[in-house]
């Protein structure tokens, strides 16, 4: 048990480390080497204003975004901008935490945003290992690693968004399901709780709750008596996951007295609507084959980079445990049901980097050192793409 903890904190560490050195030197030789693309947001322009040298270029190299909404949440709230409340709270309220003890300031909560997103992705790594040595090995453990942190949107585990947090709260959730003890049920659904203040998609976290719970006290015995005890804790525990976004949609009904206020302003000001899964694909592709100039070339990369993980799912999924193959397939419902009026698969490959599965089955298919490379080096230049397209303030998901 010592050598698998030793084993996770050594492969996360270089693994890690490699990653973090090839976003800072690639972020770096962009803003000096690059012309930068002034995109219509007027925050971005301020900044971009502000970039008297390479090195204030290089350290704002991840002010973008969504990065920027959760660093507004975090210093002002959501009181006064509504829009905002699209936004979950969990990642905002640990942002305004570590930047209180920097400083206070908006770029102090810019910088914490960062290291939070960078200390969680190293705890995705050790517990991503921890969570697949004991079934599948350590070399399968090792590939998943390299594949998680040098995949095509990898670069969104280090910039100041979601990813990092949710990941890791989401593989707590599987690794203490796994371990099956009482406490350990309430201990997932703590982080599913905590995941479903951090995304919508946390909700999703109730579906491998209830395939181990079936598959541990067996659909037959369920409503019998026997055990009732452990069944009601576990019943209770999951429970939890719910109440995460319970409690956000409370504190929206007091606030703004809508408790769907998240969904209304993303539907006004992303406009995003629910549909059936296949409509975000047919209107990218249509954007393809119409060659709108606006969105062709980020139409191409949404195709291209929803279809890779969703076919490697849909050939490998066999391989996986039943909770695994189930989580990823809501998910990947959860979000192509959510489709952008303007821009069909708008950041759904960003969205589908957190379905931890997939990777594995990428790991899986490493078992072959000629497969290996053949995968691994379309990630690293990809990974590599999307590093240049994001410091230059190019759109990236």
């Amino acid at each position: 048990m010592i050598q698998k903890h030793k084993a996770a904190w050594k492969e996360a560490a270089w693994i890690f480390g490699l990653s973090r050195l090839m976003i800072l030197l690639f972020s770096y030789l962009s803003v000096t080497f690059l012309p930068m693309h002034h995109l219509a947001s007027p925050v971005n322009y301020i900044v971009l204003k502000q970039c008297s040298n390479n090195l204030n270029c290089f350290l704002l190299s991840w002010w973008r975004s969504d990065a920027v909404h959760y660093v507004e949440v975090a210093y002002v709230g959501y009181v006064h901008h509504m829009p905002l409340t699209a936004f979950f709270p969990l990642f905002p309220l640990l942002i305004h935490g570590l930047g209180a003890l920097l400083g206070g300031s908006i770029m102090a909560d810019y910088a914490a945003g960062i290291i939070l997103a960078n200390i969680c992705f190293y705890g995705v790594l050790v517990l991503f290992y921890q969570l697949l040595y004991k079934d599948f090995g350590r070399t399968i453990a090792k590939y998943a690693l390299i594949y998680l942190a040098f995949a095509p949107y990898g670069l969104f585990f280090f910039a100041g968004y979601t990813e990092s947090l949710f990941l890791l709260l989401s593989l707590a959730v599987f690794f203490f399901l796994r371990r099956g003890n009482t406490l350990d049920w309430w201990l997932a659904g703590l982080c599913g709780f905590l995941a479903a203040l951090t995304r919508a998609t946390g909700i999703v976290l109730l579906v491998p709750f209830l395939v181990l719970f079936v598959q541990k006290f067996g659909m037959r015995t369920i409503f019998v008596p026997e055990d009732w005890q452990q069944k009601l804790s576990a019943s209770l525990s999951m429970a939890l996951i719910p109440a995460g976004l319970l409690v956000y949609m409370l504190y929206l009904w007091i606030t703004f007295g809508n408790p769907l206020v998240f969904h209304v302003e993303e539907a006004a000001i992303w406009q995003r609507y629910t549909a059936f899964p296949w409509v975000g694909v047919l209107d990218a592709i249509k954007g393809i084959i119409g060659m709108d100039r606006h969105f062709y070339s980020r139409d191409v990369a949404d195709v291209t980079f929803t279809f890779v993980p969703l076919v490697a799912l849909a050939i490998g999924w066999k391989r996986l445990p039943l909770h695994y193959s189930l989580f990823s397939v809501a998910m990947v419902l959860f979000v192509l049901c959510q489709p952008c009026e303007f821009e069909g698969l708008m950041s759904v490959p960003r969205y589908l980097l957190v379905i931890f599965p997939i990777f594995l089955i990428f790991a899986l298919w490493s078992k072959s050192n000629r497969l290996t490379w053949q995968l691994v080096i379309p990630f690293i230049f990809f990974f590599v793409t999307n590093i240049v397209q994001f410091a230059t303030y190019n759109w990236v998901a």
